[in-house]
């Protein structure tokens, strides 16, 4: 190549591949976010360079160790360029653990989303976001560890997941006051499970509620050991609400479910489980808790 053509060459390539910033458009944008998907990161080809472009750059930029600034200049775009990587742990899904911070979290959070869990989309890898991994790890029968390595990203990042059918279930370890027991648990929804029998009856009564515009989700059901054993920590520490002994909360047997109630007591939706709950068979059983309902059957 002469030196003139080494000069084309060069201006063709900042041409197509100007730097770009949030707040940028147009056909550059989408090459950039054709780029991003092809590195295995969920992002819309719109040529707009939005908010979840920015974190999509910067969780690149931060597997590829480049300076994570969230814009695309020459250094990104040679990264971008290359082929995309596997999702092994170095690659641009790295492994994950609970008080991991960052940019690929936020991606992480974002999957977990498109896979119907509610988990806020803030970069931190807390409680929430740990028992939303272990719930879809859970679901596609993956080891249910809370790490996103690659098997779990590999899921995340396929289709969209449905619950199972609550007339069938999985087989998990429980406990009923204090004694460890195989129960079968069954989707409510959200990435959550209860006790089979209690799915069953939780899912009629979510139904019957949507029909009166009541809007029924479950925030926690059934826990396994560590979850509760963290929630237990947290209370004896002042830092969490009240939680049982590790072994004997009825969330471990799968018949307790904390329910979204917002407003409380005062709440149309508290209103409507007071008045309805029992007809399913779950009762309001813990004071001062107005989500928290119990499958008594």
């Amino acid at each position: 190549m002469t030196a003139v053509s080494a000069v084309r060459s060069t201006q063709a390539r900042s041409l197509s591949h100007p730097t770009l910033r949030q707040g940028a458009r147009g056909p550059s944008v989408t090459l950039l976010q054709q780029k991003l998907r092809a590195h295995g990161f969920n992002v819309s080809v719109d040529g707009d360079f939005g908010p979840n472009t920015a974190a999509a750059v910067r969780a690149f930029q931060q597997a590829r160790r480049l300076g994570v600034d969230g814009v695309v200049g020459p250094n990104t775009w040679n990264a971008l360029n290359a082929a995309a990587p596997s999702t092994g742990g170095g690659g641009a899904t790295p492994t994950l653990r609970q008080g991991a911070r960052g940019a690929a979290v936020s991606q992480l959070q974002n999957r977990l989303r498109a896979h119907g869990y509610n988990v806020s989309v803030d970069g931190d890898f807390g409680p929430a976001t740990a028992n939303a991994v272990r719930s879809f790890q859970r679901a596609k029968g993956l080891g249910v560890d809370g790490v996103v390595g690659p098997a779990t990203w590999r899921a995340l990042n396929g289709g969209s997941v449905g619950p199972p059918p609550a007339t069938g279930g999985a087989r998990v370890n429980g406990y009923v006051n204090g004694v460890a027991q195989s129960i079968t648990v069954s989707s409510v929804g959200n990435g959550k499970f209860l006790r089979t029998d209690a799915a069953n009856a939780f899912n009629r009564m979510k139904a019957d509620a949507a029909r009166a515009g009541i809007n029924l989700s479950v925030v926690s059901g059934f826990r396994t050991m560590d979850e509760q054993r963290y929630l237990y920590n947290l209370y004896l520490q002042g830092r969490g609400n009240l939680a049982a002994r590790p072994g004997y909360s009825n969330h471990q047997s799968g018949i307790s479910a904390d329910l979204s109630v917002p407003g409380g007591y005062g709440s149309a939706t508290y209103r409507w489980l007071q008045n309805n709950g029992r007809r399913y068979g779950f009762v309001n059983d813990v004071g001062g808790e107005p989500w928290h309902w119990t499958y008594r059957g």
